[in-house]
């Protein structure tokens, strides 16, 4: 996925949740491209794997384990990117859960903490760390600034049935996407957000291996297929880039059409 147009050569990106999945497609896409990527999952073998793999293709990477809903561990993963890489220019907030479906009327206080703390808490004190980070570094008023770019999700845009507390989630993630750009602006810092209909992932592919699931899930989709990680990291590439140094605030959803009704 190199593209000269994207060229990160000198950039230090942290990718939440990079394991596997669309989180390992956009650290793979932003290696390829120049930057050194930052590897988080919750084991550190997992992370360290990865980077290994992509060290071995000749990209710079730090595997660092993060819980992020975990304070010390949010913050274990912004001071040993600063210890290796001296500075932080992208953040890609990508971890999360999907949660389990359940009707609003018999969603627990638990379930919905829990989401709640990884698909929005998670993502609002790591940005403000990072934010910080970034303030501190400077650049204010630079060409090509700081990014955040954080992902949303479909069901953050339409009304999903079953799905209460991660499509409110992920729809104030968008909203906070928002008021971040507005707030960061300032600080030479360009928050964007990406909302991925159904992607082809190892979480999705049990779920979508059931024919009739699968074709009902089709037909909401105006494309008529799911997306693959690299489509989704695609998107992300580029709001990473000088390309899109003039672009803030806004959500792109990556879709296949499906909000569009």
């Amino acid at each position: 996925m190199s593209n000269m147009n994207s060229d990160l050569s000198g950039k230090v990106a942290i990718i939440t949740g990079s394991t596997r999945g669309i989180g390992f497609a956009i650290a793979e896409a932003m290696a390829q491209n120049g930057a050194a990527v930052v590897i988080t999952g919750r084991k550190q073998d997992a992370c360290d794997k990865v980077a290994d793999d992509l060290k071995a293709k000749g990209y710079q990477a730090l595997g660092v384990a993060t819980e992020v809903t975990k304070a010390g561990d949010r913050e274990n993963l912004v001071k040993k990117t600063v210890e290796a890489f001296g500075h932080v220019d992208i953040l890609v907030n990508n971890a999360g859960v999907g949660g389990a479906p359940a009707q609003m009327l018999d969603v627990t206080e638990e379930a919905y903490d829990h989401t709640m703390d990884a698909d929005l808490k998670s993502v609002y004190f790591l940005s403000q760390l990072v934010a910080r980070q970034m303030k501190v570094q400077g650049r204010e008023g630079e060409e090509n600034p700081y990014r955040i770019i954080n992902m949303a999700s479909a069901a953050g845009i339409k009304a999903p049935r079953g799905d209460t507390a991660y499509g409110a989630a992920k729809a104030a993630i968008i909203h906070l996407t928002k008021i971040m750009a507005n707030e960061l602006a300032r600080y030479g810092v360009l928050v964007t957000s990406i909302a991925p209909g159904y992607v082809m992932t190892d979480m999705t592919k049990d779920v979508m291996a059931d024919e009739k699931n699968a074709a009902a899930v089709k037909k909401m989709i105006s494309i008529r297929r799911y997306a693959l990680p690299a489509e989704i990291a695609s998107v992300a590439l580029f709001l990473a880039s000088a390309g899109a140094g003039y672009i803030t605030g806004v959500l792109i959803p990556a879709d296949g059409g499906m909000t569009i009704n």
